[in-house]
């Protein structure tokens, strides 16, 4: 079973993420088109403190797996800072998928819970909700697999991290962003430029992410109504023409009984 995408890459910076000066910063992005279809992707970023102090880092991310289950993956690439990013995606053919796909980000523990995209209404006039929370709870246990908290009986580097009083938000930050098709009619994100974002809380505070926007196509509206009217108008040429031509016969035969003097 393929590890969970937030969680297959944070443990490979679980070794130095809790050095105080390290930083990873995730940002997870849902896109919509206005068919329905489009892509979820997940970028994660290692600043380059982690890189200096952990050279092998590049060489341990292990992706097959995700691969194998449809990810596609570019990189890990080196940052102009001397960091390290790597970017997954995800296609997606509709709503249903894309909630599908959302639950294969990370674990029970965060940072994306219950969340469920929806679409209702018909393909010129839709609206999309998104529903569900971000929420990261345990602390770094939230970056760790099942298999690794059974292993070690806890988080790993949870101890260390407690003794040198070290705020996990300082060294891990997550976005949410969703770019969804039409007008936002509510949300509790900030919209800005097409793209609502949200902030994960560290803490364990939980953000609802409850958002509705309704897309209207009016290029397909109006060219509905076009085709009406143009076939409307069409009806009454060939009507008219019709009448135009049995005038004119009328004319001819009354012409043609007319006797001449």
């Amino acid at each position: 079973m393929t590890r969970k995408v937030v969680v297959r890459i944070a443990a490979s910076f679980a070794a130095v993420i809790v050095l105080s000066s390290c930083r990873v910063d995730t940002n997870i992005s849902l896109a919509v088109k206005p068919n329905g279809t489009g892509t979820i992707s997940v970028v994660v970023t290692a600043d380059k403190d982690i890189v200096t102090k952990a050279p092998d880092l590049k060489a341990d991310i292990r992706t097959d797996d995700l691969v194998a289950a449809g990810w596609k993956i570019d990189g890990p690439s080196d940052t102009k800072d001397g960091g390290l990013t790597i970017t997954m995606t995800h296609s997606f053919t509709g709503p249903a998928e894309a909630t599908i796909l959302m639950s294969q980000i990370n674990g029970a523990r965060g940072p994306l819970h219950e969340m469920v995209i929806t679409r209702t209404g018909k393909d010129t006039n839709s609206t999309y909700t998104l529903a569900g929370r971000l929420e990261v709870n345990g602390g770094l246990q939230a970056f760790a697999d099942d298999a690794t908290l059974n292993l070690l009986g806890g988080a790993p580097y949870a101890a260390d991290v407690q003794a040198a009083g070290l705020d996990l938000g300082d060294a891990i930050s997550i976005s949410f962003d969703a770019v969804l098709p039409g007008k936002v009619n509510t949300t509790t994100g900030q919209s800005a430029d097409g793209v609502i974002t949200w902030r994960v809380p560290m803490d364990g505070t939980p953000t609802s992410v409850a958002t509705s926007v309704t897309n209207v196509d009016i290029a397909s509206s109006i060219s509905r109504v076009a085709k009406v009217l143009v076939l409307g108008l069409l009806i009454v040429w060939v009507l008219g023409s019709l009448v135009l031509i049995m005038m004119v016969l009328n004319a001819r035969n009354k012409r043609s009984r007319t006797p001449r003097i």
